[in-house]
Order: structure tokens, then sequence, then C-alpha cells
């Protein structure tokens, strides 16, 4: 990587330029007049203060890479913290009864796995560009760590088929040809920037965990490119860099919305594109909802741009039927009251608000197909070739978060097992369409699942 390929970039505390030190390929120290900031996998990380998952510090990470330790400083920002004790201690100790000596036998065999837990943690990461697969490092984090969140895992390894990326993948067409790069803030690990960067187009997402960079970089969206800074601070590019802006899933948890808007403002053109996607609405509370706003409080952070608010609910149901997003009539402010989610979108280009028609191509097939994580494999005695695909969700909390996709998921579905075959082998046949539309069969990267 070269320091040319971020020749736009700025520091996003001094607004000044950096100097490199061109220490690697990969690893460098960028300096400008307010200090000094490591880029990890040629990932900036523009940021003060503790980093890393388990606390180190800007300052330790940019002394590791000066003396050429990469592999530490990769894994200082990567690296998660091993399970609780006593996880790691055999099944059968921690299967005893809790008579004397029995804790103090399950804390040092757990310490004895803690050991080898690292050992096999950092061989992923640090191969997350070889041969890792991107649900690999999400069960890393949020199973097998002292992280461990099943939704959270959840939330990133299903995202595919999820509504939230339905209604973001329509959102993407609204996107046109443009030099002008195209930036995704809160990229998280990189789902909708794949969708974006297979327009043809520049696409540098923006986020504030690095882990989920470095997904997006090494498996999910490799031809992005990426920033590690805050998302709802001041950004590190200068005035009228993109042509468009798109957030999806994460403006109602930014502190700083009236700023952060003003911000996107200053750093999109003047005929260019702010699409806010899948934001919660307050008046709607849900779990891990954020600091939402009500539909006129949205509004109104846009009151000087011309725009449109939609429900996703409408968007969704358009995205079933094949078709683009409603944005040909005015925000019916009071109607979206009654929306939990909503998405926004603000552009002085008046062609921009239009209902759109029907897609070329599903945008969820993009690229190589899979089966959906959700469903399973299962034979059908005296089926001959057919197989039986069920649709399984893993908890209570995802049938209630992801509600809508009952209405277009089926619960099983039959098919040939050479179809699956086929699947796997990059074919498109009929069978293989059917499958799509029923969202059954998805885009995914390669090493993804």
């Amino acid at each position: 990587m070269s320091h040319k390929a971020f020749e736009w970039i700025r520091c996003p505390f001094c607004s000044g330029r950096f100097d490199p030190a061109e220490i690697s390929e990969d690893f460098d120290i960028w300096t400008c007049g307010c200090g000094r900031y490591p880029v990890v996998s040629s990932i900036p990380v523009l940021k003060r203060g503790a980093v890393g998952v388990r606390g180190e510090t800007i300052e330790e990470v940019t002394r590791l890479i000066e003396a050429g330790k990469f592999r530490e400083a990769l894994l200082s920002l990567t690296m998660p913290p091993p399970p609780d004790s006593p996880d790691l201690a055999p099944a059968w100790m921690q299967a005893l009864p809790s008579i004397k000596g029995i804790r103090r036998l399950r804390h040092l065999s757990h310490q004895r796995g803690v050991d080898r837990w690292r050992e096999e943690a950092a061989a992923l990461l640090t191969r997350a560009g070889n041969d890792a697969t991107a649900c690999e490092l999400l069960d890393l984090y949020y199973h097998r760590s002292g992280l461990a969140w099943n939704d959270a895992y959840d939330y990133f390894a299903l995202r595919f088929g999820q509504p939230r990326h339905l209604v973001a993948l329509s959102f993407t067409t609204l996107i046109d040809a443009s030099d002008a790069p195209i930036l995704d803030l809160a990229c998280g690990c990189g789902h909708v920037t794949r969708s974006l960067a297979a327009r043809g187009r520049q696409v540098i997402g923006v986020d504030q965990t690095f882990i989920s960079l470095y997904i997006a970089k090494s498996i999910i969206a490799p031809g992005a490119t990426y920033v590690c800074c805050l998302a709802d601070g001041p950004l590190p590019f200068p005035d009228h860099f993109f042509s468009a802006v798109f957030c999806s899933d994460a403006f109602h948890y930014f502190s700083s919305k009236a700023s952060s808007v003003l911000e996107l403002k200053r750093i999109t053109q003047e005929d260019g594109t702010i699409v806010l996607a899948w934001m919660h609405n307050k008046l709607w509370r849900r779990p891990y909802d954020g600091e939402p706003l009500n539909p006129e409080g949205y509004c109104a952070l846009m009151a000087e741009t011309p725009h449109r608010m939609v429900a996703d609910s409408d968007v969704l149901v358009r995205y079933l039927q094949k078709k683009g997003p409603p944005l040909a009539g005015p925000s019916d402010v009071r109607r979206l009251c009654e929306a939990p989610l909503l998405s926004l979108v603000a552009s002085r280009r008046q062609d921009i608000f239009q209902d759109y028609g029907s897609f070329k191509e599903w945008p969820h097939a993009q690229g190589p197909l899979g089966l959906n994580p959700l469903y399973r494999i299962e034979e059908r005695p005296g089926a001959g070739e057919d197989v039986a695909l069920r649709r399984i969700f893993p908890s209570d909390f995802y049938i209630e978060e992801h509600s809508e996709s009952r209405e277009y998921l089926p619960e099983i579905v039959s098919t040939r097992f050479q179809t699956l075959i086929d699947v796997k082998n990059g074919k498109r046949t009929s069978e293989i369409e059917s499958l799509v539309e029923q969202f059954v069969v998805l885009g995914m990267p390669e090493r993804y699942v």
C-alpha cells in the first residue's frame, strides 16, 4: 500500500496532511501536526487513547510498528480476550462437584487452555487474508472469546439475507456512475461496502472498530479502502470529496447527529446524495436501538436539503417485488410515526426522488452464490436425488428482531442435490434462480462461510 492511495486523507483532529514514514507496504506510521498514527494491514487508525481490544493505546501500537513488530501490532488491534475461567478447562473437570481444591484445579487447567487458545486465535487472525473465512473470525470473537455475544454473531454472520440488508441493497441501486468516490460510513464488516464496490466505483469504508474493518478488507470487500476512525466525529476527508455517502443501520447510534449531518454535507458534492438507511424510530423502542430520533427529528436534520423519508417496511415490500425504493411522494411524517424503522435520502438532484422500477438483476445475488446460512440440508429417505432445505433461526431474539424474514424465507424447500452442487460450482440454472427468488440462495463473497 502506497501513501499515494491516501493522498486525499486529512487528520480528523488538526486537518493537517500526513507525512508517511514508508516503513513497509502494509504497515506504516503517519505523522501530522498533532501526532503520530499507525497504519495496520493497510488500514490507517486515526484515533486517540485506547484503540486495542484489550486497551492498547495508539502510542503502543505505533511503537510496535516502529520496532518492526508488525504481527504484534496487528494482534494488538484484533486479539480478543480469552474466555472467562473455567470455560477452557476440560468438560469432565467442569462437571466435577465443587469440593475442596477442585476450583483451583479448574482454574489452573483453564490457564493452560488460555495459552493454547491464544496460539490458535493468533494463527487464525494472521491468516485472515489467506484461507480463514469471515464466519470463522466472527465465531472466534462472538462465540469463543471473552467477548462472547451470540446476538452479535448472528447480526454479522447471517447478514446477507436479513431484512435490513435487503433494504440497504435497495438504496444502493440509487448510486449511479461518477468519478468521485462513495463513502460507506460505519461500514462494519463491509457487507454493504461490497455491494457499493460492485458498482465499479471507488468506495471508502469508515468504522471505529478495527476488527470489523480487518474482516472487510481481508475477506468481505477487499476492493475497498478503509479508515479506522470515529464515524460521528470530524471525518478525515476534504470538502466535497464524495459523490454519495451511505450509512446503513448505524445513524441512530450516533450521539452527535446534528454535527454529523453537517460533516456529511461538507464532504458530499453539491449534487451528491446522502442515504441514511434502516434508522430506528424513537416512538418504537427496540433492543439495541442506540439514541434514536422520531421522524420529525431526523427530517429536521436535513431541513435545508431536499429529502425524502420512507418506512423501511415499504422499501422491503417493493424489494420482494424486485423493485427499488418509493421516493416520488413527499414524506408523510404522521404516517412515518407508525413505522418502527425508517430511511432518509437527501439530495439536490430532483431526479433522485422517484419510485424506482424493477431491478435488472436481484441485488442479493451479486457475486458467487451460496446457500443462505439459515438453511440446513436434510436428506429425505425414499426421495431419490431430492433433499430438503430447512430454515432454522438461531434464537427467539433473532426471530423477534428479524420477524419480517418469515414473510419471504420459506420454512422448508425441496430441491435436487445436483442443484446444490451446481451452486457450489458457480452455475446459474433455472432451479438456482428459483432459490435466489426465495432468498434460499444468496450472493456472498468467497471464504465467507
